[in-house]
């Protein structure tokens, strides 16, 4: 059993948000920033794929795990569980000269000429342990060891650490060193605390306790839903707004014609506005020149509804399981 990495919703609704907010918006450089940051990350825990491969084929892998400890939630990029121990992976896509300092524990980027002082990954991970810990104890499931280990995973990530910031140089590694030092950790480990049975039982539960990080993102980011771009974009030219007409989608800029070119655009709406649309709500947010085209498109996708006639409200939810 895995728990498979996809995109956190969290990041297919900011990108909704960048590609809809007007390009003269105030906070359009800010959600683009955001944006690129969250995806940078996301795109680190994808280049560990790679590394996974050269470790023993009986770990079982949980991702984005998101679990509320008394009143707050706590994440962890990666879990990797065995039945001798459980490795709890906090993973870091940064470029740059990456320096751990001891004396203020300071996680400090150089780059591009410019330094930065970021929250410390192993602080992060630290607590992360206690609160992965506690939950365990609480559910009578504290049958292993847990170990953590802060891995950077840019290629072009220079990493340092001040000679006496002991747990820096026993914890934080490169990706190319996954393998090594999770070999150190089994050698450390030698004892068969559980069984297979009861790793999965142990995934199990820490599945059904992981929630996702699913806000209403205009509402987070005080974003008025009406600022929003309508329209259906070109899938060739995104920019451009489409046209429909003759039962097609068409743009005037690049002449890309489509029939589905809505399902997008809709997506957008469940994802930016509500996962619920009129008719009346359908025609204007697609710049529809009729109800009765908005009706045939709509019915033509065959999604659940609820009420009739003017009070008619369709379910988008199903149109989500098309995204990534």
């Amino acid at each position: 059993m895995k728990k498979e990495r996809k995109a956190p919703i969290f990041i297919t609704k900011l990108s909704k948000l960048v590609k809809r907010i007007p390009p003269n918006h105030f906070k359009k450089q800010e959600f683009q920033d955001l944006l690129r940051n969250h995806s940078s990350g996301f795109k680190g825990e994808q280049s560990l794929e790679y590394f996974y491969r050269y470790l023993p084929k009986d770990i079982l892998y949980l991702h984005g795990l998101r679990i509320l400890d008394e009143e707050y939630f706590f994440q962890m990029d990666t879990l990797l569980i065995t039945p001798s121990f459980i490795t709890i992976l906090e993973i870091k896509y940064m470029a740059g000269h990456l320096y751990f300092e001891d004396q203020f524990f300071q996680f400090i980027r150089t780059h591009a000429g410019k330094e930065e002082a970021f929250p410390n990954p192993i602080d992060q991970v630290s607590r992360q342990k206690i609160h992965l810990t506690r939950v365990l104890e609480q559910h009578k499931m504290n049958f292993l060891p847990i170990e953590t280990l802060v891995v950077m995973t840019h290629p072009a990530g220079i990493i340092e650490a001040a000679p006496g910031y002991k747990k820096a140089n026993e914890i934080v590694i490169k990706s190319s060193s996954l393998q090594q030092k999770y070999e150190s950790l089994i050698q450390k480990y030698t004892e068969t605390m559980i069984t297979q049975k009861q790793v999965k039982k142990l995934a199990r539960l820490l599945l059904k306790l992981s929630s996702s990080y699913d806000p209403d993102i205009c509402e987070l980011f005080q974003v008025n839903k009406n600022e929003l771009s309508k329209g259906v974009f070109c899938p060739t030219c995104p920019h451009s707004i489409m046209n429909y007409a003759w039962g097609k989608w068409h743009c005037s800029t690049c002449n890309t014609s489509s029939k589905t070119a809505h399902i997008e655009a809709l997506q957008d709406y469940a994802l930016l506005i509500s996962n619920h649309i009129s008719n009346y709500e359908f025609a204007w947010y697609l710049n529809l020149q009729s109800s009765s085209q908005a009706y045939h498109l709509l019915r033509s996708l065959n999604l659940p509804s609820t009420g009739t006639n003017r009070t008619r409200l369709y379910n988008l939810t199903p149109l989500l399981e098309k995204t990534t």
